[in-house]
């Protein structure tokens, strides 16, 4: 026993040191790990931030902008109508000698007053108008040629009857209010006729008259012009505002009125239709004109 203690008692220095080297580890460790989680550690954590606070502002209404609409107008297409072309089948002229059945034809589907085509004379029609106009635009009348039947009363006249004031002549006369009267029917059968339609008849035969006028003598002179001038002739005469008195020194009226005597035949014809029928005249004569210049 003596032993064993002896050996612990020579064992004990030995055994304490160790022992207190042990402790004196652990004590490092211990103290070491408390530093560290004291002091490290605490360092070490991420401070989580305080959360940020958001102000959440009160929406502002603002009125929105009127949106402008921009207004495309439609082009508009213009639909072009295409018009049939209506071809006229070429007019077959017959001969001048024949061509009386041809010009009752036309000149029946012209008028509107048919009741009248009895005043025309149709025998030989466009000899009888190209010789009759021929002769009325150089200020002739070729009444044997007159394309109208001759009106079945006479010329009249009033002797004039003598007034205190101012006496009248001896053996002077005027023309009878029944003149004009008779005149009036070849006045309505000239109106029986549309301007335009006989512009167009004249063209389509222009070759008839023309044969015609060509046969007077003129060769290739047109007959366009000789027409042109007696046109011009019944637009130019002048009205006479005065009374027209006549004398008779034989069987034929005659006007006292130098100026009136001796006036062309042409223009004493004219006034002898009167002064209503020849205004009518004149504007049957300016329309007909107006449609051969178009027609041109």
């Amino acid at each position: 026993m003596s032993d064993n203690l002896s050996s612990i008692n020579n064992e004990t220095p030995s055994a304490n040191g160790k022992n207190s080297a042990v402790f004196a580890i652990i004590a490092i460790v211990v103290v070491a790990t408390f530093i560290y989680l004291f002091f490290f550690k605490n360092e070490a954590e991420i401070v989580s931030p305080e959360p940020e606070i958001v102000v959440v502002e009160a929406p502002v209404y603002v009125d929105p902008e009127p949106a402008i609409v921009e207004v495309v107008e439609e082009e508009v297409v213009e639909q072009v109508v295409i018009e049939p072309v209506t071809v006229k089948e070429p007019i077959i002229l017959p001969e001048l000698d024949q061509s009386d059945e041809h010009v009752k034809a036309g000149v029946a589907a012209m008028s509107w007053r048919k009741e009248l085509l009895t005043l025309l004379v149709t025998d030989d029609l466009i000899r009888r108008v190209v010789v009759f106009t021929d002769n009325f635009a150089q200020g002739d009348v070729a009444y044997s040629h007159l394309p109208l039947e001759p009106l079945p009363e006479h010329f009249a006249a009033n002797q004039n009857e003598p007034e205190a004031s101012a006496p009248a002549i001896a053996d002077t006369f005027v023309m009878a209010g029944d003149n004009e009267l008779r005149y009036k029917q070849y006045i309505e059968l000239l109106h029986s006729f549309e301007p335009k339609a006989l512009a167009d008849y004249f063209n389509e035969n222009k070759p008839l008259f023309e044969q015609a006028y060509a046969e007077l003598g003129y060769g290739d002179k047109p007959f366009e012009q000789a027409l042109q001038q007696a046109l011009n002739r019944i637009l130019d005469i002048q009205l006479v505002n005065t009374e027209q008195a006549l004398v008779r020194p034989s069987v034929v009226y005659k006007y006292q009125q130098a100026e009136l005597e001796q006036l062309p035949a042409a223009d004493k014809f004219l006034l002898r239709l009167g002064k209503e029928n020849l205004l009518q005249l004149k504007a049957i004569a300016l329309e007909l004109n107006n449609q051969l210049q178009l027609s041109q």
